[in-house]
């Protein structure tokens, strides 16, 4: 069979072709999740940003509705702005914005070139957990695209990146007629479909022509009888513009998993060299001026946030005492993370916190009759008592979620090493045998903290299949 006649034979598939248009949750119509009809590319965060601003600090009761069906106007972006840690969410379900809410929305006024601006967008949303999952874009990019890709015979990283590079050489006024001869296009339509991937790069020439002509007809006539033809609809879902806008998202963020030194220089050099020239001071000088927002957002980035008391140089870690840690069971202020004095504030608690919970669970696992942990504790040379890892039940990603402060007792579990690499890698129904057991011993004690939270939802952020 031919390339086009395999294509023509997959679409009768009506999975397999739903599956390649749609940009609903879970389909491959686009590489990224918080690509949607809503957040269109990177740019539409800006867009969405300033609508919500309309409703922040005001309570619901006050927010507008649209007419014909009595919904929230500003509803469907809630989410987004709450992942991408723009905003916040107080105990009366009022909206605010953070530290990086504030520079955002006085970044969004400046006047900046398009691609120095779009740089700097990215680097703003780069430490979000959209999809409930932390630094989405880099692990999207790293454990999910790589993983589909890389599988394929032929596929290289070397020749994603060149082939990223070549599709956006075509600038947002190329027609799609060329776009549809772009080897990444086809790379970004089927990443999931390893198989078709094999055969369009092993196919000559001639058949990928015969491919191109094909779709390429089917848009022209409006015929959408194939998933490519129907995504690219003119009106439809998705378009060029997206296309392009992920493919940069792509390309970025894969050439930075790969390099080191200096996240903010290679940021800006990554770009400048393979997806278009910038003005490189122009940007290097706005992030170090915000260093007190980029700072976090790539240490986050980097997972470089567990750093002990004896490292956290500074007049704040003077004032807390361990012996001034409250044990009690109470609310305690959100804390914001988006700002540097957020997350050291974070990290002074947190340094002290974990050894009070030790102390508190005399040194024992918190899974210890679950999983019959005595007979494999070792005892640590630094104390002389059971070596114990501090775990956070509502996991540190998703701070942002709650209006108090998740850097309480309630939440910090004391965990053997087994125990902990088990909750976070075992299979599903071994993880979900541990979180229930723990959701069972701690939902009252969060309850009492303002960190209410049902069974259904720990499942989600745990990743558990239900």
């Amino acid at each position: 069979m031919s390339l086009l006649e395999i294509y023509k034979e997959k679409n009768k598939n009506i999975e397999w072709f739903k599956n390649h248009f749609s940009l609903g949750e879970n389909a491959s119509g686009k590489m990224f999740e918080y690509i949607n009809t809503n957040f269109r590319n990177q740019k539409s965060f800006s867009e969405q940003f300033l609508t919500f601003l309309e409703i922040e600090n005001k309570p619901r009761s006050e927010w507008p509705k649209n007419e014909n069906h009595g919904q929230e106007k500003h509803k469907q972006h809630v989410i987004n702005m709450l992942q991408s840690k723009l905003f916040k969410k107080d105990i009366n379900g009022i909206y605010s914005r953070t530290a990086k809410g504030f520079l955002y929305g006085d970044f969004i006024n400046l006047a900046m070139g398009e691609e120095e601006k779009w740089l700097i967008n990215y680097l703003f949303l780069l430490n979000g957990y959209y999809s409930n999952r932390k630094n989405y874009i880099i692990h999207r990019v790293k454990e999910d695209l790589l993983r589909y890709l890389l599988t394929t015979d032929g596929i290289t990283e070397a020749l994603l990146t060149k082939e990223a590079k070549t599709l956006l050489e075509l600038d947002r006024k190329s027609s799609l007629s060329l776009v549809l001869r772009n080897h990444f296009f086809y790379i970004h339509s089927f990443y999931d479909d390893s198989d078709f991937l094999i055969t369009y790069f092993r196919s000559s020439d001639s058949e990928k022509e015969e491919l191109a002509k094909y779709i390429e007809g089917n848009i022209e006539k409006e015929n959408f009888e194939c998933c490519i033809s129907k995504k690219y609809q003119p009106g439809g879902n998705f378009n060029k513009s997206m296309l392009l806008d992920e493919t940069k998202v792509f390309l970025l963020t894969l050439l930075f998993t790969k390099s080191q030194g200096s996240p903010y220089q290679t940021f800006i050099e990554n770009f400048s060299k393979n997806i278009t020239n910038l003005d490189q001071k122009i940007v290097r000088d706005y992030l170090y001026k915000n260093k007190n927002i980029f700072d976090p957002i790539f240490e986050e980035t980097l997972e470089l946030e567990d750093i002990d008391i004896e490292t956290v140089n500074d007049k704040l870690s003077e004032k807390i005492q361990l012996s001034q840690i409250d044990t009690r069971d109470v609310t305690e202020e959100y804390i914001d993370e988006t700002s540097e004095i957020g997350k050291l504030q974070i990290k002074v608690i947190y340094n002290l916190r974990k050894k009070q919970a030790k102390v508190l669970s005399n040194y024992k696992c918190a899974l210890e009759k679950v999983n019959n942990c005595s007979p494999i504790y070792f005892t640590a040379k630094v104390n002389n008592k059971n070596y114990l890892e501090l775990h956070h039940f509502i996991p540190r990603e998703f701070r942002n979620d709650f209006s108090y402060s998740i850097e309480v007792l309630a939440n910090y579990i004391t965990l053997c090493p087994r125990c902990h690499r088990q909750i976070h890698l075992a299979l599903d129904r071994e993880r979900k045998h541990l979180i229930n057991s723990i959701y069972e011993e701690r939902s009252h004690r969060l309850k009492l903290v303002g960190l209410e939270l049902d069974r259904e939802e720990i499942y989600k952020y745990y990743k558990i299949d239900n």
